[in-house]
């Protein structure tokens, strides 16, 4: 059986036209000697890897996700150097493909000729672009690295533009020849892909394609995978923020339920004052004062309620939601209740006659001293309906209507922006001052 011949290594890049007149000068010279031309390229692994349109740093992502990406960059490869393949196909002269990773070209080159043994290296010795005919050397820095770094026993050639530039080492024989020889299989121990035949062309091809729809369906599964990431991390943080807010209502409500009880309190005892003022009514003459004395005590205490009822409304109103609001009703159903019996209290303290048919009683209150909390704080004269708004004080109901009216939001006594604009009755208060223009008139006995 006949020798094998010796195989010339072509380094070519990636882009079919970049590297083609390369290989036109190698086939012209090297193709009739029959000669296996091995298309050789060193890949570069990228470091910046794109995902959904931003690329990151190979290091800040997964190792599979990085491994995915560049298996999907080296198939890519290997489809563009087909056209490589497809040429010498065409000149109909055998030819090997080997694609070779390394991170620096230079040192991936140098690296090859040891592996391999490569005695015949052709390189090109700059871009096309830079051709001149006084180039007598090679101007890209690549080329001049090899030519320094590479093993002495490899023969280089140096081409630009197809034409050949300088060479480097023994000289050999690249007259034409038309002698043909047997299949070279040994190129399977060095991981060689051979293509002597058309049929295994297109049968490459077909295996090409079918790589490619699966690069394309794994591509698409990555994104899947990154949207459904990137759809639980959303979901994640308004957990977070779900559970947050439901400490901040869960802290208002614990302080609406303190503040109802401290009413329910305060509303316990005034029923227990108004029990006694009961009882007190029944004591001597010579004890209602004091009895009455009470009573205004209570009633005083009565006002501080409602004020507390409406600075509990604002509060609610402030933290946008609303707890228990039939327990509320009650509350203030039982203050009116309160004003009511006080009233009742009022009507049946009535006072003494004295010996003197002729005597005139007058009401505990003096006509000229009328009580500062009977007085509209806007009108300053004594309420008819008495209405309580957001900031806790009470006014004539006509007053205070004709202030928020007016395009006014802020509180007539304190100047402070109100809560809302709603306005409740104050019925307890009301009742004091009716019983107290009632008490104005003189009672005369006989």
């Amino acid at each position: 059986m006949a020798a094998s011949p010796e195989k010339v290594f072509v380094a070519l890049p990636a882009e079919f036209k970049a590297g083609q007149s390369t290989l036109s000068w190698v086939l012209s010279h090297f193709g009739g000697c029959g000669a296996t031309i091995v298309i050789t390229h060193v890949h570069v692994p990228p470091q910046m890897i794109p995902v959904m349109g931003v690329k990151f740093h190979s290091s800040k992502l997964s190792p599979e996700q990085v491994k995915l990406f560049r298996r999907i960059e080296r198939e890519k490869v290997n489809k563009q150097l087909d056209g490589y393949v497809h040429q010498c196909s065409r000149m109909k002269v055998k030819c090997e493909k080997l694609v070779f990773e390394k991170e620096d070209v230079v040192a991936g080159l140098v690296e090859l000729t040891v592996l391999h043994r490569v005695t015949r290296l052709v390189i090109s010795a700059a871009a096309d672009i830079q051709y001149s005919r006084k180039m007598d050397k090679p101007k890209s820095t690549k080329a001049t690295e090899i030519m320094q770094r590479a093993d002495p026993a490899c023969k280089i050639w140096f081409i630009c533009k197809g034409r050949l530039i300088c060479t480097r080492g023994k000289e050999v024989d690249t007259a034409p020849s038309v002698t043909p020889l047997l299949p070279d299989f040994d190129h399977q121990n060095l991981q060689l892909v051979p293509y002597q035949k058309e049929d295994d062309v297109q049968s490459e091809l077909g295996l090409y394609d079918e790589l490619k729809e699966a690069c394309i369906a794994a591509e698409n599964l990555m994104k899947r995978a990154l949207n459904e990431s990137s759809r639980r991390q959303k979901a994640d943080e308004e957990v977070v923020l779900a559970i947050q807010k439901a400490n901040e209502y869960q802290e208002l409500y614990l302080e609406e339920v303190r503040k109802r009880q401290e009413l329910e309190e305060a509303l316990a005892r005034a029923n227990r004052e108004i029990a006694q003022l009961r009882q007190a009514n029944h004591q001597p003459t010579d004890e209602q004062d004091t009895s009455r004395d009470e009573l205004q005590e209570a009633i005083s205490e009565e006002l501080t309620f409602e004020r507390h009822i409406v600075d509990m409304d604002a509060v609610l109103a402030t933290a946008g939601q609303v707890t228990e609001p039939q327990e509320h009703v009650h509350i203030q159903t039982d203050l009116d209740a309160g004003g009511k019996e006080l009233q009742a209290l009022l009507s049946q303290c009535k006072p003494t006659a004295f010996s003197s048919p002729s005597s005139v009683i007058q009401s505990p209150y003096d006509e000229d001293c009328i009580p500062s909390y009977f007085l509209c704080p806007i009108l300053q004269e004594p309420m008819r309906d008495p209405h309580v708004a957001a900031d806790g004080f009470t006014y004539e109901a006509d007053a205070i209507r004709g202030w928020l009216d007016g395009g006014s939001d802020a509180s007539p006594v304190t100047g402070q922006p109100l809560a809302h604009r709603e306005l409740a009755p104050n019925f307890a208060l009301g009742a004091v001052i009716q019983d107290y223009t009632m008490r104005r008139r003189p009672h005369r006995f006989s």
